[in-house]
């Protein structure tokens, strides 16, 4: 696709990777800054993808390798997107589970802390998995605190954009800050051909490769999702669905799981898993 949402790269958003990039901002229109935010509403929504039936003797129901999880305390949510490399059972146990874990830590310990301990975990498997994993806290009269590690992401819909508040740690992007030109062993010369390629996960969890960025209160609505959205879903229609459902979050994360469109992958069809959690601040 010509204008996914994995196409602007050149947004300036946050800091990554040591590089300082100045935050964009811009007026909201359905934003209301001066309206006591009343509760955060949450919607969620997977599809598994061409690559997530399991065989007849596995013990998993579906080897989709994405996770989510969502944990509230009172008014304060705490909400996860996680999103596994390959499918295998390990990685899907993993994948699938430890957003939970994520979730209930970040809400006591805070984001640092929840990724690098669940980083820890991916250590109880004989081949540790690599997972990407974003990560979102808020309440009422805070930012929106957003972590993250890999190549999941957090956008703010401001009700004129859906702007990408992340940026992804991958060797495209690495390439990107860095001439642009692909490295030797891979033939293609050109960095988009390696955003596939993320350079770290849970597992490389630490206070320094965990990123971290603050959205203001004023952005009310927040999407975290994993790749099978923001590479196959095109920023027009991510926009439009934000706009037809902009109250409804568990509306807009299964239209963006919907919408998300069958790619091409070793000349054959292919469909990633898609996982979208939607957060939205009600206002009074």
């Amino acid at each position: 696709m010509a204008d996914t949402l994995n196409s602007n790269h050149n947004e300036p958003v946050i800091s990554t990777d040591s590089q300082e990039v100045p935050a964009q901002r811009t007026e909201p229109v359905e934003a209301a800054a001066d309206a006591e935010t009343t509760e955060i509403a949450v919607g969620a929504a997977q599809r598994p993808g061409t690559d997530s039936t399991a065989p007849e003797d596995s013990e998993l129901k579906s080897l989709c390798a994405d996770g989510y999880g969502i944990q509230r305390r009172g008014l304060e949510v705490s909400a996860t997107v996680t999103d596994g490399a390959g499918h295998a059972e390990d990685t899907v146990r993993y994948a699938t589970t430890v957003p939970f874990s994520i979730t209930q830590m970040g809400m006591v310990m805070g984001g640092v802390t929840a990724l690098t301990h669940a980083g820890r975990m991916a250590e109880a498997f004989d081949k540790p998995p690599h997972v990407s994993c974003v990560y979102a806290n808020t309440e009422p009269g805070r930012p929106w605190s957003i972590h993250w590690i890999g190549d999941c992401r957090a956008y703010g819909w401001d009700g004129q954009a859906l702007t990408q508040r992340t940026t992804d740690q991958t060797m495209g992007e690495w390439l990107r800050w860095n001439g642009g030109k692909t490295i030797q062993i891979v033939p293609t010369d050109d960095a988009e051909s390696q955003d596939n390629w993320a350079r770290l996960g849970l597992r490389q969890a630490t206070d320094l490769t965990t990123r971290q960025v603050e959205i203001p209160e004023e952005i009310r609505l927040v999407l975290l999702c994993s790749d099978g959205i923001s590479d196959q879903v095109d920023k027009d229609t991510a926009e439009e669905l934000c706009r037809t459902h902009f109250a409804d979050p568990q509306a807009l994360a299964d239209a963006l799981v919907a919408a998300a469109e069958d790619g091409e992958e070793d000349g054959r069809p292919y469909r990633d898993d898609a996982t979208a959690v939607v957060l939205l601040r009600r206002t009074g």
